[in-house]
Formats: structure tokens, C-alpha cells, sequence
């Protein structure tokens, strides 16, 4: 038999030692336990936005070397054009393992190393050129690609059951431009209310599957990385733009089928 134990907030309660402990391992544990099954990368949040010459790193949770991270607070840390790609990653420093606790010392790093290290977990790159202006607000899908003084998405280390997928903040804005277009099928719509609907980033196998149904697409297609997901799903917005429909195009009329989001 199992023992739960939840304390009682009230006034004039004394929080004895095991209650705690209990709301410790309650806290603790939900976390560890709701994402375990989930590969290092970004949960949620941690959205990236610029303000004069420093980068402005939102709230949200990171899982890094098995462990959740919660970033309570707005991280900020300064940049400046180089010509070059620059990386923005969060990285864990160091494992302190003391009698009564373990400290985790952790850091956001910006610099040309485009590979990711051990432990560490990729934002968000760009390439900003002197006398030019970062921008995060995008002109349309295509646009989060842009090469220079443009915040990059598409390498962004998000985190999903079993491995990464492509950023939660990447397939919102598909989404919303699929909803924007008249020509959009009943499948694409229905698919980006799933976007939409979800508070974390999109299973990976959802995705790839969507992305090669949609394009008539074969098995190989579920080992894609991020950034083909990101060109596939431009392509796919711009059929959608171009009525060509929602199904395989080499499919005849009687075989098509149509793809339905529980």
C-alpha cells in the first residue's frame, strides 16, 4: 500500500519536517516524472527577443542531461554584429554533488560554434551584419530562414517524446498562416488546430508523418532533421497558397485519403 501525504495550508499549521519533505518530492517529482520520455532540448518558453545591443531570453523550462530546468526569470546577454553566425545555447557548467544537495551550475552562451556540445542546447542562431537591426518579428513563413539580421529558428533543440522536433514558435506561425489562406483543405486546417492547440512543441513522428503524407513522401522522410521539416513545411504553405489540396499529388482521384486530427 502507498502513502501520499499533502500539507494542510492553513493559519497556524506547523510545517513539520515530513510534510517538507512530502511537498519537496511533490514538486520534484511531478516534473522529472512528466517528462521522462522526453529528449534533452526546450519544453516550453525561452523565447528570444532583442532589445538595443542585449538578447532577451523569456521564461520557460529546459531539459538538459536528464534533468528539468526552470528559467524563472528574463536572462538577458549581450550581443553585437559580427558577419558571422552566432549561436545562442544554453549550456550546463557543471554537477556539484553535496550531502544535502545537488548544484547545477548553468549558463547562456553566444558564440560561432554552430555544433552543439555535450549538455548544451541550441536557441536560436543569426548572422547580423554591421549597422543592422536583429529582428524576431518575420514577414512571413520563409522569412525565419532569412540569412542575415534574422533570428533562426529552424536549428532550435526542442524538446519532444523519444527525440528533438522543430520549434514550438515555427510551427504556431505555419499554422497561423495556413489559417490565413482560403485555399486551405480540411486536413491542413484540421492539422494546424493541433499546432495551435498544444502548450509544448509538436510530437516529431506527428510532424514528419503530417509533412510526408502531405508531400507524398516516403519512410525516410520520419529520419528528417529540423531545418528539412522547415523547408518541407514551407513548400507544403506554399501549395496550400496555390490550391493544390491536401492530399499526396500522386495519388489518382480513388485513393485519395484525407488526414483527421482526434
Amino acid at each position: 500500500m502507498m502513502e501520499h501525504i499533502y500539507p494542510a495550508f492553513e493559519r497556524g499549521r506547523i510545517m513539520k519536517k515530513e510534510l517538507l519533505w512530502a511537498l519537496r518530492d511533490y514538486s520534484y517529482s511531478t516534473l522529472q516524472t512528466r517528462y521522462r520520455d522526453h529528449a534533452d532540448g526546450i519544453i516550453t518558453g525561452c523565447r528570444v527577443r532583442a532589445e538595443g545591443d542585449m538578447l532577451c531570453i523569456g521564461q520557460g523550462m529546459i531539459k538538459c542531461a536528464d534533468f528539468i530546468f526552470l528559467i524563472t526569470g528574463e536572462e538577458r546577454i549581450p550581443y553585437a554584429p559580427t558577419g558571422e553566425y552566432e549561436s545562442l545555447r544554453f549550456r550546463l557548467a557543471g554537477k556539484e554533488e553535496l550531502p544535502d544537495y545537488t548544484r547545477y551550475r548553468t549558463e547562456f552562451v553566444l558564440d560561432g560554434h554552430l555544433e552543439r556540445g555535450a549538455n548544451e542546447i541550441e536557441l536560436c542562431r543569426f548572422k547580423l551584419k554591421e549597422g543592422a537591426r536583429l529582428r524576431t518579428e518575420y514577414k512571413d513563413f520563409y522569412d525565419i530562414q532569412t540569412e542575415y539580421d534574422t533570428v533562426n529558428l529552424a536549428h532550435a533543440t526542442w524538446s519532444a517524446v523519444g527525440r528533438n522536433t522543430l520549434s514550438k514558435e515555427v510551427t504556431d506561425y505555419f499554422a497561423r498562416k495556413v489559417l490565413e489562406c482560403g485555399k486551405a483543405a480540411d486536413a491542413d486546417v484540421q492539422f494546424a488546430y493541433f499546432l495551435l492547440q498544444g502548450q509544448e512543441a509538436a510530437d516529431y513522428y506527428i510532424l514528419t508523418d503530417y509533412i510526408r503524407r502531405r508531400t507524398g513522401g516516403d519512410a525516410g522522410d520520419g529520419q528528417m532533421d529540423t531545418v528539412t521539416a522547415f523547408h518541407k513545411l514551407e513548400k507544403i504553405l506554399d501549395g496550400i497558397r496555390k490550391g493544390s489540396g491536401a492530399y499526396r499529388q500522386n495519388r489518382a482521384d480513388g485513393e485519395r485519403r484525407m488526414i483527421v486530427w482526434d
